[in-house]
């Protein structure tokens, strides 16, 4: 008995020492402190303009002309990687949700002559995400495409997990 509560008081001690998690020194993305106990927060905006320009200077590259964001676009782009968040799926068209035809025609979009969407999940950044994409053929296939013009790019964080859409549309 008495050696389990030394061991207790041992172990108390020992925690007393040990640093919290996200304690206040660590600084978020903009540079404010964060309130400890939580983790600084993901810029999903910044992290998706950083995403177009990249996307834009491989499609440069490859001939095309560069993709212009639009805000339903990145409505839907959003909506959909929300959903796949919350569903834990990576997939085009998560249960209870439309398809992409339909999501994008929703987003005043109807006259598409054609569309495309790329999805990915994971804890990397817009570099990380792009070259995942173009490690796939059909995913590179999509992304160079020069037909299409208009994009939304959609980032969603639960933690530190992303969750990336960018729906593409040629009219």
């Amino acid at each position: 008995m008495r050696a389990a509560s030394l061991l207790l008081t041992v172990a108390a001690t020992l925690l007393t020492l040990l640093p919290a998690p996200w304690v206040a020194a660590h600084p978020s993305a903009d540079g404010r402190v964060t309130a400890a106990g939580t983790p600084p927060a993901v810029d999903t905006a910044r992290i998706e303009v950083r995403l177009l320009g990249r996307v834009n200077r491989v499609r440069r590259k490859a001939g095309c002309r560069p993709l212009r964001a639009v805000d339903g676009l990145h409505a839907t782009a959003l909506a959909h990687s929300v959903a796949m968040a919350s569903q834990r799926t990576l997939s085009h068209q998560v249960p209870g949700e439309a398809g992409l035809r339909e999501r994008i025609a929703a987003a005043g979009y109807a006259d598409a002559s054609r569309v495309g969407e790329v999805v990915a999940m994971g804890p990397m950044s817009a570099r990380g995400a792009l070259r995942r994409w173009l490690a796939s053929p059909p995913h590179r296939a999509v992304l160079l495409e020069c037909g299409f013009r208009l994009a939304g790019l959609g980032v969603h964080a639960v933690g530190r997990q992303l969750w990336w859409t960018i729906d593409l549309v040629r009219r």
